[in-house]
């Protein structure tokens, strides 16, 4: 099988620390060039990972890539993929996946045009904690899922956020919450019904802000998911944690290290002693006091996903189908977050089947509404 021919847009955070470690040693796949306008992160890439780098993006498509990985700030998302397309190759691009929906839709249809495809890098959705509790769900013996809990706490206000995140008026949502969003529709299978929004900067500065977001989302069947993220957490940072609820039992996971010896009644008559221990994030499954590991994540997460969302999409296109993690996932989950915006400006319950969502196409990423 002959290996693809694969080209990186953006030598940033991502690129240097998810995109070329992931690429580094994967069968199938040859990094033939990349791009970065920033010349001291060109260097820093030729020189750590040994990739061939291009002072301009014609020089990068000269290279005749056959898979474009576009990871610089989402303003110019569309712009890359639109060239990639144009060049005939697929692309898998960084989230948020576009600067709207409508733009989101548009790469999608070129695409269609061109016989190409595309996949958007919604990584922790195949981080193996996050892919243990996805798993489990769907056995049989839990029945169906009834509710999902997801939350975020850290002490990173908006107003803290560096680069792209710091200058976008809404931003939770649009950077971490797109994880968050992706992998709840993910675990139900589908878009939610309607959505159901509040942020608030607390008090904490006058100034409007999202530093704290709580999102309620209506899948069908009435079964919920609750979403939330608070950026003005002065405990322990909670990254990502996850409670899944299904008919028979909990699913729960929590992403970063994890190492606790808990002794105590835990609410029973008998006393109890548990031992959790998870490097970088630990999934399990529990009845009552009854839990039952069925995860660990590896020393680096976040490579070890990316390289999966790799290896699907490349699969994906060699066999011409959609790949798991899809452009319409990512056009999907930005016309959600955008609902859930539109919530908290007008207060009240919003249908995302409604034209009032359909207009909010053409609303760009992190714009007041």
């Amino acid at each position: 099988m002959k290996d693809l021919r694969v080209a990186l847009v953006g030598l940033g955070t991502a690129g240097h620390t998810l995109h070329l470690p992931a690429l580094a040693g994967l069968a199938g796949a040859t990094v033939v060039g990349a791009y970065d306008a920033d010349e001291a992160k060109r260097a820093r890439a030729a020189r750590d990972w040994r990739v061939p780098v291009h002072a301009t993006g014609d020089g990068l498509f000269a290279a005749a890539p056959d898979v474009v990985v576009v990871g610089t700030p989402p303003d110019s998302h569309a712009e890359y993929c639109r060239r990639a397309i144009e060049a005939g190759a697929h692309v898998i691009c960084e989230k948020p996946f576009a600067s709207s929906v409508e733009e989101a839709d548009s790469i999608l249809a070129d695409a269609a045009s061109a016989g190409v495809g595309v996949a958007v890098n919604h990584d922790f959705t195949e981080m193996p904690i996050f892919r243990a509790v996805r798993d489990e769900v769907r056995s049989p013996q839990n029945g169906r899922l009834v509710f999902v809990q997801v939350w975020q706490l850290m002490d990173l206000p908006p107003w803290r956020e560096p680069g792209w995140r710091g200058r976008l008026l809404q931003r939770t949502l649009y950077e971490a919450g797109t994880h968050l969003v992706d992998f709840v529709m993910t675990l139900f299978g589908e878009k939610p019904v309607s959505v159901q929004a509040a942020t608030s900067s607390c008090g904490v500065r006058e100034d409007r802000t999202d530093a704290l977001a709580l999102v309620t989302l209506e899948f069908s069947g009435g079964r919920l998911a609750q979403i939330v993220q608070n950026r003005l957490c002065k405990g322990e940072t909670q990254y990502f944690e996850v409670r899944a609820d299904t008919e028979q039992a909990s699913i729960r996971a929590s992403f970063g290290g994890r190492a606790r010896l808990l002794a105590g009644l835990f609410r029973s008559s008998r006393p109890r002693a548990r031992v959790e221990w998870g490097a970088s994030g630990l999934a399990w499954r529990e009845i009552g006091n009854h839990r039952r590991v069925i995860g660990r994540n590896p020393k680096s997460p976040g490579v070890v996903a990316t390289r999966r969302v790799f290896e699907s999409a490349f699969d994906a296109f060699r066999r011409g189908v959609e790949p798991p993690a899809s452009g319409r996932q990512g056009r999907d989950v930005l016309e959600v977050i955008a609902a859930c915006y539109h919530a908290v400006a007008v207060g009240r319950r919003v249908p995302i089947d409604s034209r009032e969502v359909r207009d909010l196409a053409t609303q760009r990423l992190g714009q007041a509404p």
